[in-house]
């Protein structure tokens, strides 16, 4: 993993390190959240809220943080109350697993100001689907990801030096090796099935294993493309697939068209969000101006709805972005971003 000193802070050096290892891992923890001991609502949190009373929503939902999370129930009775509240239908409810002991985050896409609809790409109509050795091999890295979730500890946390995923956990990371090679003997499979099959699990499967294969310019360009497939599950694989690359070589920025991601931050499906920032966190580590200035002018409202957030291992994307847009020293980025949120939001400039 790619480390990040804070200087004269080792402790936040260390807590730093466990959220990124956290919020990595949220497709995961989204398989797993079912499976674990308490099960209970630790926070319930907003998004696409602009011009909306959150708290009135908060209010009428009929559950709150402390209650039982009680599958499928939950989601559609808040699904419900934001409909009931606004008049709209809310744009999704995820369920997020694990704060303490198995509790889970609610995330409520509300459809205010600061929501809009992100444009995807036609869906393919091709025959073409992915071999059974790859389905195979997928389905058993999704057991072994839940696994590794449930063991708690490092087990989920990875090291994206290599510009792939390999995991802590030693059953996992011997599937993701496995995963490495075929991708580099199946390039051609890959690149057919995630641009033209009209099957989006077989295209999620294959933007996954693409982020295995070889780095080059046609990686990134099919992967960037496949970031507006018409498929929530196809776009968080292949936009984690580009945030990982980003880890291990901020330079490959430069192949990698920052609007669309920036367009990203707005939609109302949580997953867009969180790995749009995963994307546009590392871009921001050159201080570019232009990327900087249409951050703030297009995306502000998201950024620091995301970054308000209490559960921080998904916040502190949005946090660390913030503090570049405020002009903060790289030095104390990461400082100021797992700090009080109030300092950092009086940081920024007057909106």
């Amino acid at each position: 993993m790619v480390s990040i000193r804070v200087d004269g802070q080792g402790n936040a050096h260390h807590h730093i390190m466990f959220l990124i290892m956290l919020r990595r891992w949220c497709i995961f923890l989204l398989i797993a959240s079912a499976g674990f001991a308490r099960d209970r609502i630790a926070f319930i949190e907003f998004y696409g809220s602009k011009g909306i009373d959150t708290e009135a929503v908060r209010r009428a939902l009929p559950f709150h943080e402390g209650d039982p999370y009680v599958p499928y129930q939950t989601k559609r009775q808040a699904g419900e109350t934001v409909r009931q509240v606004t008049g709209h239908d809310a744009t999704e409810v995820a369920v997020l697993c694990c704060v303490g002991d198995g509790d889970q985050t609610l995330f409520i896409g509300l459809p205010g100001e600061s929501s809009r609809k992100f444009t995807y790409n036609p869906e393919p109509k091709g025959a073409v689907r992915i071999s059974e050795e790859l389905l195979t091999l997928q389905k058993r890295l999704d057991a072994a990801g839940e696994a590794a979730t449930k063991k708690g500890g490092d087990a989920a946390g990875e090291d994206d030096s290599t510009g792939y995923s390999l995991a802590h956990d030693p059953d996992m990371r011997a599937l993701q090796l496995t995963l490495r090679a075929y991708a580099l003997r199946h390039e051609a499979e890959l690149y057919r099935v995630v641009g033209s099959s009209s099957d989006a699990l077989d295209r999620e499967y294959a933007a996954d294993a693409l982020g295995y294969a070889r780095q080059s310019r046609r990686q990134i360009a099919a992967l960037v493309r496949a970031s507006r497939d018409a498929s929530d599950d196809v776009r968080n694989d292949a936009t984690r697939a580009l945030g990982v690359l980003l880890e291990s070589n901020v330079a490959l920025a430069r192949w990698i068209p920052p609007q669309g991601f920036i367009d990203m931050m707005s939609s109302g499906i949580w997953t867009d969000r969180n790995k749009a920032s995963f994307v546009l966190e590392p871009m921001t580590r050159g201080r570019y101006s232009k990327l900087l200035a249409a951050l703030r002018a297009q995306a502000l409202e998201p950024l620091i709805e995301m970054a308000r957030w209490r559960d921080t291992g998904h916040a502190l994307t949005a946090r660390q972005i913030l503090a570049r847009i405020a002009g903060v020293p790289e030095a104390r980025v990461n400082e100021i971003a797992v700090g009080p949120i109030q300092a950092l939001l009086d940081l920024l400039p007057a909106r």
